[in-house]
C-alpha cells in the first residue's frame, strides 16, 4: 500500500492510539506522524517500517477521520470563524518558513519565537495551533473550536423584556437601553444600505446619525432611553458585513478587482511528483445527443470535462454533463478525480482493476481557466480542502495544454465513428443534417469517454516527454500510468487523501428536500432510508404536517441522495423508493428533461380533455332541451300531489313495458339471425353448384381435345 499524507495509521497492540502521517520526503523513504489523541509532537518514522506493520497485520489504516466535521459556512458561529481565521493566519505565516523545518524540534522552536514575536503571543498558543492543525486534517475548519458539541449552534438568541447585556455605567443619566428587535434590524440595514454602501467616504458613525435622524426622531426627543446605541449598531454592521460587497458597493468593482480580490495563483513550475499539479477544463463536444428516457428526442450537444495530472499525463476525472462550463460542473469534475475508479467505472458497466486507473487523490495545485474556477465559489477549494488554485488568462488555451490537447485526443479516437457528430461540411449548402442521426443519449457518451481515457492511460506513447536521468535509468516508459506508478514509488508525498462526507459536502452540490408522508420529496422523487423507516419519520409527518431538510446530491446519478444530520455532523444515504425506479442510474439532466417532457403532454391533455367536456356539456344540454319539449307536449292537468302519488304504480308499468320491448327486441334479433344463417346456407349450395358446373365445362373442353 501507498503511504499519503493525511493518511491514519492504528497500531494493533495500542488500539486507542491513532497518527496522522503529516509530511513525506521526496525520496519516500522517512515520513513524520503525530498521535491525533495525546499531546505530542510529530516524530520521524521510516516508510518501510510503517508498510511491512500494514502488511503483517501489525498496524491498519483507520477510513474514518474521528476529526472530519460535516458543517457549512452558515452553521459556524461569528466568534468560532474569528479564532478559526486567526489561528489559520499563524499557520500560513509558520508554513511559510517550510514545512521541514517545522517538524525538526530546534528550527521549529527557532520559528515559533520568531513568530510569536511578530504576532505579540505567547509561544505555548503557537505550539497548541500548529498542533491543531496538525491532528485535525490540516485544513481551514481543522482549527474550528469544539464549540458545535454544546449550546445552539447557528441558532440567534431571542429577546425577552429585560434588557440584554450588561447594564450601562451612567443608566441613571441616558436611561437602561433597548434590546434590538426586527423592526430595528430592518431600519439598521435600510440605514446601511442608503448611506455606507452608496457613499464611499461615508464613516459608521454619520451612517448611524443619519439613521437616527430619519427613524427614530420622535424617541430622540421623547424617550432617549429608547434609542439603539451606536455600539448596538457598530456590533450589528460587523455581524452581517460582507467585506468583498462592501468594498464593490463603495469603491468600485474594478478597483475591487484591481488592489483588493484575493489572489489565488501561484507562480510555481517545477513539477516533480504525481498530483503536484493538475489541469481541468471543459469543451462542449461536436456530438448532439438525445434523452436517455426518449431517444427520439434531441436534447443538444454535452460538456466534456477532463481533468488531467501534470506528471504523469495521466487523465484523472472524466465528467459528462449538459449544463456550459461552470463551478458546479468544475466540482463534480474534482469529486470524480478522488473517487475509486472501480467503483466509478462499474456505475457505467465497465469492469477494470485497481491497476488500470489508479487515481484517488486530492491534488496540490489545481490549474484552470477563469471559467471553472475564477469565481467566489472556488475559495472553497482553498480554504476547505488547501488546494492551491492557479487561474489561466483567459483565451491562453496553451497554459491547460496538456488537458487542450486530450480533447484532440478524443475527438481524434471517437469522433469519426459517433453517430450524431458534427463533420467539416456542417455548414455547406445541402449537406447533411448530422443531428438527425444522433442515437447516443449521455450515459453513452459517458462510457465512450471512459474507454478513452482507459485507453489512453494504458496505451498513449507521449510524444517530447523529457525523461530525467532517474526515469531514464529505471526505464519507465513515457505512458502516463507507468509515469504515475513510477512517481507514486519514487515521489510521492504530493497527493492526499480526506474522508469521503467531507469531500461530499465540499464539492457536490447542496439543496432542500421535503419530509412528507408519501416519503423524502425532491425533485418530483421520492426516497426512504434505513433511519426514517426505523424512527418512523413518514408517520409523523403525516401526523404534525411536511418539513424541510437539507440534502447532499450527486448530479451524475440521482439514485442516492445523502441527508445532512446536525446533530451527529454526518449524512444518511436515501434510497429510491421502488415505484421511482424509472430514475434509478439516471442523471439530474435526464430527469429534467423527461418532467419538462411530461409536462407537456400533460399540458396538451389538458387542453384536448377541456374540448371533450365542452362538447359532453353540449350533447347533455341538448338531451335535456329535448326531454323538456317532451314533458311539455305530455302535460295534462293532473295535479302535482297525484302526480307525487302515481310515483310506484307509474314505476311499475314503466318496468313492465321496458321488459316487454326488451323481449321484443330480443325476438325480432334471434329470427333476423336465424334469416341470415339460412341465406349463408344457401350461397353455399349455389357456390358449389357452380362450382360443379366449372368442372364439368372443363372435363368437356378435354374430351373435345382427344376426339380431334
Amino acid at each position: 500500500m501507498i503511504l499519503t499524507t493525511n493518511m491514519l495509521i492504528k497500531y494493533k497492540d495500542d488500539s486507542n492510539s491513532i497518527e496522522r502521517i503529516i509530511w513525506i520526503n521526496e525520496v519516500y523513504t522517512s515520513c513524520f506522524l503525530i498521535n491525533i489523541y495525546d499531546d505530542t509532537l510529530p516524530r520521524l518514522k521510516k516508510v518501510e517500517e510503517i508498510e511491512d506493520a500494514l502488511t503483517v497485520g501489525d498496524a491498519s489504516v483507520v477510513s474514518d477521520d474521528p476529526f472530519s466535521i460535516i458543517i457549512t459556512e452558515d452553521e459556524i458561529t461569528e466568534k468560532a470563524k474569528v479564532i478559526r481565521d486567526n489561528a489559520w493566519e499563524t499557520v500560513n505565516i509558520l508554513l511559510q518558513h517550510g514545512v521541514e523545518k517545522l517538524l525538526i524540534s530546534k528550527t521549529r522552536n527557532e520559528i515559533i519565537r520568531q513568530v510569536s514575536g511578530e504576532l505579540r503571543t505567547n509561544n505555548k498558543k503557537i505550539i497548541r495551533i500548529l498542533k491543531r492543525f496538525w491532528k485535525r486534517g490540516m485544513y481551514l475548519n481543522s482549527l474550528l473550536p469544539d464549540y458545535y458539541k454544546c449550546g445552539g449552534l447557528g441558532v440567534e438568541k431571542k429577546s425577552g423584556n429585560k434588557k440584554r447585556g450588561r447594564p450601562r455605567k451612567m443608566g441613571d443619566i441616558v436611561g437602561e437601553g433597548t434590546n434590538i428587535d426586527e423592526d430595528t434590524k430592518q431600519k439598521f440595514q435600510l440605514a446601511v444600505m442608503k448611506y455606507y454602501y452608496r457613499q464611499s467616504n461615508v464613516t459608521v458613525r454619520f451612517t448611524y446619525e443619519q439613521m437616527i435622524k430619519e427613524f427614530f426622531k420622535d424617541e430622540l426627543e421623547n424617550s432617549p432611553d429608547k434609542l439603539p446605541s451606536y455600539n448596538q449598531f457598530l456590533y450589528w454592521v460587523r455581524k452581517n458585513e460582507n467585506i468583498s460587497e462592501q468594498i464593490i458597493k463603495r469603491r468600485g468593482k474594478r478597483r475591487y478587482e484591481l488592489q483588493y480580490r484575493p489572489v489565488l495563483g501561484s507562480v510555481q513550475q517545477e513539477v516533480r511528483s504525481p498530483g503536484q499539479k493538475v489541469q481541468i477544463d471543459s469543451t462542449t463536444t461536436d456530438l448532439f445527443i438525445v434523452s436517455e428516457f426518449d431517444r427520439q428526442a434531441i436534447i443538444g450537444r454535452g460538456t466534456l470535462y477532463f481533468v488531467k495530472d501534470v506528471f504523469s499525463r495521466m487523465v484523472l476525472s472524466v465528467h459528462v454533463c449538459l449544463e456550459g462550463p461552470s463551478f458546479e460542473q468544475a466540482r463534480i469534475a474534482l469529486m470524480n478525480m478522488v473517487e475509486n475508479k472501480v467503483d466509478f467505472c462499474k456505475r457505467f458497466g465497465i469492469d477494470i482493476t485497481e491497476d488500470e486507473w489508479p487515481s484517488a487523490h486530492l491534488p496540490e495545485c489545481i490549474v484552470a481557466d477563469r471559467a471553472e474556477l475564477l469565481s467566489n465559489a472556488s475559495t472553497i477549494l482553498t480554504d476547505q480542502l488547501n488546494i492551491k488554485i492557479e487561474n489561466s488568462a483567459p483565451y491562453r488555451g496553451d497554459f491547460k495544454s496538456l488537458v487542450e490537447k486530450q480533447f484532440s485526443i478524443f475527438n481524434g479516437q471517437a469522433k469519426s465513428l459517433l453517430p450524431g457528430a458534427i463533420q467539416s461540411d456542417y455548414q455547406i449548402r445541402g449537406a447533411k443534417d448530422y443531428r438527425l442521426s444522433s442515437v447516443l443519449c449521455l450515459k453513452d457518451l459517458a462510457k465512450i469517454a471512459i474507454r478513452c481515457a482507459i485507453y489512453y492511460n494504458q496505451s498513449h506513447v507521449i510524444e517530447g516527454y523529457i525523461r530525467d536521468e532517474e526515469m531514464i535509468e529505471a526505464g519507465v516508459e513515457p505512458i502516463p500510468v507507468k509515469l504515475w506508478e513510477w512517481g507514486m514509488k519514487n515521489r510521492a508525498g504530493r497527493l492526499r487523501e480526506i474522508s469521503k462526507q467531507q469531500l461530499m459536502l465540499t464539492l457536490l452540490p447542496t439543496a432542500k428536500a421535503t419530509i412528507n408522508g408519501h416519503g423524502i420529496k425532491w425533485k418530483g422523487m421520492y426516497y426512504s432510508s434505513a433511519r426514517a423507516l426505523k424512527e418512523q419519520w413518514f408517520v409523523k409527518a403525516r401526523m404534525s404536517g411536511s418539513y424541510k431538510v437539507s440534502i447532499t446530491y450527486d448530479p451524475r446519478d440521482v439514485s442516492f441522495i445523502y441527508l445532512h444530520d446536525k446533530d451527529t455532523h454526518t449524512f444518511e444515504r436515501c434510497f429510491l423508493l421502488e415505484h421511482q425506479s424509472r430514475y434509478k442510474d439516471k442523471t439530474i439532466e435526464d430527469v429534467q428533461h423527461l418532467q419538462e417532457s411530461e409536462q407537456r403532454i400533460k399540458q396538451k391533455s389538458k387542453t384536448s380533455g377541456l374540448k371533450e367536456k365542452i362538447s359532453l356539456m353540449e350533447e347533455v344540454e341538448a338531451i335535456v332541451k329535448e326531454a323538456e319539449k317532451q314533458s311539455k307536449r305530455d302535460r295534462t292537468n293532473v295535479s302535482k300531489n297525484q302526480r307525487l302519488k302515481g310515483i310506484k304504480d307509474n314505476r311499475k308499468k314503466e318496468i313492465d313495458r321496458v321488459r316487454n320491448e326488451q323481449v321484443q327486441e330480443d325476438h325480432a334479433s334471434l329470427i333476423s339471425n336465424q334469416e341470415q344463417e339460412k341465406r349463408d346456407e344457401t350461397a353455399k349450395v349455389i357456390d358449389f353448384s357452380d362450382d360443379l358446373l366449372l368442372i364439368r365445362k372443363f372435363q368437356q373442353k378435354g374430351l373435345g381435345k382427344k376426339n380431334e
